[in-house]
């Protein structure tokens, strides 16, 4: 671990590592959910419309024909002191996603995700940032 002569210097080195945390959990998360393996799967335009955005859930969707992962929070900022959000914004993805109504996956699909996909994510996100900032 690196050696700090001056508190700030620490907090910075902290501040740095958190942050670099909460972007690849948001980043990693965005990119499972739009796998095919992850989510349901019938046009692609559901797995196209998982989108990040900064203070308030994003309202955006991808187009008709969208077919490829969105990877919108790659281009994120982050400040670790703010709120995030990775929201999809389709008029049917609470149906999808909250209430199972799909073919493609099981109907807790997403439960699933949430429970056990996501707290894997965090575990290999914090295993990388302490390696890189030599926690």
């Amino acid at each position: 671990m690196p050696k700090f002569d001056n508190a700030k210097d620490l907090e910075r080195h902290l501040k740095k590592a958190l942050d670099a945390f909460v972007f690849n959990t948001i980043k990693d998360t965005q990119g499972e959910l739009g796998s095919q393996t992850v989510s349901p799967y019938e046009t692609g335009r559901f797995r196209s419309s998982w989108f990040s955005q900064e203070g308030s859930p994003s309202r955006e969707v991808a187009p008709e024909g969208a077919d490829s992962p969105n990877t919108d929070a790659a281009n994120l900022r982050v400040d670790s002191r703010k709120t995030y959000y990775l929201s999809n914004s389709l008029v049917y993805a609470q149906s999808v996603a909250i209430e199972g109504n799909v073919r493609s996956k099981a109907k807790t699909w997403f439960t699933s995700f949430r429970n056990e996909s996501i707290p894997r994510i965090q575990q290999d996100v914090a295993k990388v940032v302490k390696q890189e900032f030599d926690l």
